[in-house]
């Protein structure tokens, strides 16, 4: 084997950097990568809007049959419909139903506002952003509106007499047993489902 020169070994790295330069060229940016919420949101605004509502009325029989509750009902089927990650949000929920059954707002109303929290609300990292609180307010608000519009009201002491004929004080066990009797979980099944399809319709309109 020949001696190597200066010349040559020169010669050879520069070569080698030409020859790069030339196959890899400006490098791709990189494109970040889509959220679950994104690509939920992106495949639900394929479908009918009947869709999915169909699909939304699945998760809320499924749900409410497990769990007899209308908060963590409402939540579940958001959350799974639109692929977003919960956290402990389904434990906090526990207690609102009808604020702690004291017949105020109603968990139907509650587990969509969190949904709506997680989409268009503000962290822990940026707790001091205003613009992202107040702005949050536009789609809870017109959730909010949409729903007093088909049932008269938020609270839950309102929504029962809409539903049952009369409204029921859940504290008291003889009352609690009555509202079940009197198929709780069916007409609450329903009022579950309407406030989801607005729920959903105004996170497709507004996200």
């Amino acid at each position: 084997m020949g001696r190597l020169t200066i010349a040559t070994i020169t010669g050879f790295f520069l070569g080698g950097c030409a020859r790069n330069e030339k196959s890899s060229g400006i490098p791709a940016p990189v494109q970040p990568e889509k959220s679950a919420f994104e690509d939920a949101l992106e495949e639900n605004r394929k479908l009918p809007r009947e869709l999915v509502f169909q699909l939304l009325d699945q998760k809320v029989d499924q749900y409410m049959q497990l769990s007899h509750h209308c908060a963590q009902s409402s939540f579940m089927a958001l959350k799974e419909q639109f692929g977003l990650e919960s956290g402990e949000v389904v434990r906090a929920l526990t207690p609102l139903t009808g604020i702690a059954e004291r017949g105020e707002t109603c968990g139907a109303v509650t587990g969509p506002l969190m949904v709506m929290g997680l989409i268009f609300g503000r962290g822990e990292q940026n707790l001091s952003d205003w613009d992202t609180y107040r702005s949050s307010l536009v789609p809870a608000g017109e959730f909010c509106d949409r729903f007093v519009q088909e049932f008269g009201s938020t609270m839950c002491l309102e929504i029962q007499k809409g539903q049952f004929g009369r409204c029921y004080h859940l504290t008291d066990p003889e009352e609690l047993r009555e509202f079940q009797e009197a198929d709780a979980t069916g007409h609450c099944s329903e009022v579950v489902k309407k406030a989801v399809h607005f729920a959903a319709s105004v996170i497709l309109e507004e996200a």
